[in-house]
């Protein structure tokens, strides 16, 4: 395989998928310099150019975290570190003139935990319907989003935290400027993430930052709109900043920032899983939340989005109907509202919308009354029909008490035929801003009055009542 030119230098990956639908796989490529240091805590810097062809055969680290609350501790698959500023690419294109829609994904975890190097963010079937699939990893947890006055004092735009969220828009200019040469176009950029990464997707859907930098978006069970992880004014998050320096014991030094920076980062974490269980902080972003901060967010995401200051691009919003009605660990019918008015928003600027309800429930796990938990779509928005990534056995922890007896989901055929179409919808959505494929269903953009949206199931169905699926007492 020929290695490619970036801006920073040459790089060289594998090739993986079955014979006539290969893909080209691009691990652990730097779009930042490690925020190591006294870096830690600011902006992400450009990465140094290399000589030498960059061989992108392994992942690199995860951004350092811990678990979430009261879940159960998620498989640490990749070693941590705070060199994390890495993102990977699948590409189906023959020659870099191809011009594919691309796909970047913005990993779940809330803002505490999760990667984008996981096996099952990282099979081929997705990009085998066309499309260039971008992985991105970004700091976490306090690493990625402390604010503190000091932080503020030493910044330009005296503004601190949302150090995760500008890694995100550093990785999006990365886009623009690189994926041409993996056949990618930089113009047709679809943004798309599940939980805290729906979050991630709305608050770069509220960010004048990110103007431009994408063009469609899609939210998968998460939203920075309405209850799910709303932001914070940057003052309220400072004060916070301070309880966790006091935590680390740096307030009463001299320089209370260097000596934050010089603690290794298990410190970090360990303080910050402490102060979370202290003050009972178990929302899907624990201590921090994204700061409003008059540059990044000018407003709260939900204030932004119904003053209509959104960038608006084509979206979809995706719930799975388990997750909605419960039983389970994260029960969220307030992700319905949220996404009315998301909706709402993008409709009356003039770009469609579409809403979809998930509720595709493998086979072993139905039998025994387990509903279409929290991130069970995941498995079929990237083609795990057939169980190989691992990503079912991790998915048994929040099915488990969602009903579910065995680790094997029983995955059948009907499990492929809607992973198929899933991911077909997904990357014609990619491809045009439009996600009907002819053959499935006709999925009709939303409007209030209709208030129609696609049934994600065995078949495939078009049902009325979105915006009345939850009792308007359960979801606010």
């Amino acid at each position: 395989m020929e290695p490619l030119r970036i801006e920073a230098g040459y790089v060289n990956g594998a090739v993986i998928g079955e014979p006539g639908k290969e893909v080209r796989i691009y691990k652990g490529i730097p779009y930042a310099a490690p925020p190591l240091g006294d870096l830690r805590w600011k902006p992400p810097q450009p990465v140094s150019p290399w000589s030498e062809t960059l061989q992108c055969n392994e992942f690199k680290p995860i951004a350092p975290q811990s678990t979430l609350g009261d879940l159960p501790p998620f498989p640490q698959l990749f070693p941590s570190s705070e060199d994390c500023l890495y993102l990977n690419i699948l590409t189906p294109a023959q020659k870099a003139t191809d011009k594919l829609p691309v796909m970047v994904w913005m990993h779940g975890g809330g803002y505490q935990l999760g990667n984008s190097s996981d096996p099952l963010g990282n099979t081929p079937h997705l990009p085998q319907h066309g499309v260039v699939l971008v992985n991105v990893n970004m700091r976490l947890n306090a690493l990625g989003l402390l604010a503190h006055p000091l932080l503020s004092r030493e910044s330009p735009k005296d503004v601190s935290g949302n150090y995760m969220f500008e890694d995100m828009l550093a990785a999006l200019h990365w886009v623009q400027k690189n994926i041409a040469a993996f056949g990618g176009d930089p113009k047709n950029v679809t943004i798309f993430g599940e939980s805290g990464g729906g979050a991630k997707v709305a608050n770069l859907m509220a960010s004048p930052l990110a103007k431009g930098l994408f063009h469609r978006a899609i939210c998968e069970s998460g939203t920075s709109v309405g209850m799910f992880s709303p932001g914070k004014p940057l003052k309220e998050l400072e004060v916070m900043g301070e309880k966790f320096f006091a935590k680390l014991g740096v307030d009463k030094e001299k320089d209370p920032l260097a000596a934050a920076r010089t603690l290794p980062w298990e410190k970090i974490v360990e303080a910050d899983s402490a102060l979370i269980s202290e003050l009972a902080m178990f929302g899907p972003a624990g201590l921090w939340e994204a700061a409003v901060d008059g540059w990044f967010l000018p407003d709260t995401p939900t204030d932004i989005f119904k003053a209509g200051k959104q960038n608006t691009v084509p979206l979809i919003v995706c719930a799975n109907l388990g997750e909605l009605t419960g039983p389970g660990i994260l029960v969220l019918p307030f992700l319905i509202p949220a996404y009315v008015d998301m909706l709402a928003a993008v409709t009356r600027a003039g770009a469609k919308g579409y809403a979809c309800i998930f509720d595709q429930v493998p086979s072993h796990w139905k039998q025994t009354g387990c509903v279409s938990t929290h991130a069970m779509e995941l498995g079929y928005v990237f083609g795990d029909w057939d169980n190989t990534t691992g990503g079912w056995l991790l998915l048994f922890m929040l099915a488990s008490q969602s009903g579910a007896k065995s680790p094997d989901p029983g995955l059948t055929d009907a499990d492929r035929k809607v992973s198929e179409a899933m991911m077909a919808m997904w990357a014609q959505f990619a491809k045009t801003g439009d996600p009907n494929v002819k053959g499935l269903v006709s999925w009709p953009a939303y409007e209030a009055a209709s208030d129609r949206y696609l049934y994600i199931a065995d078949p495939l169905e078009i049902k009325s009542g979105f915006s009345r699926l939850i009792p308007q007492k359960e979801a606010r």
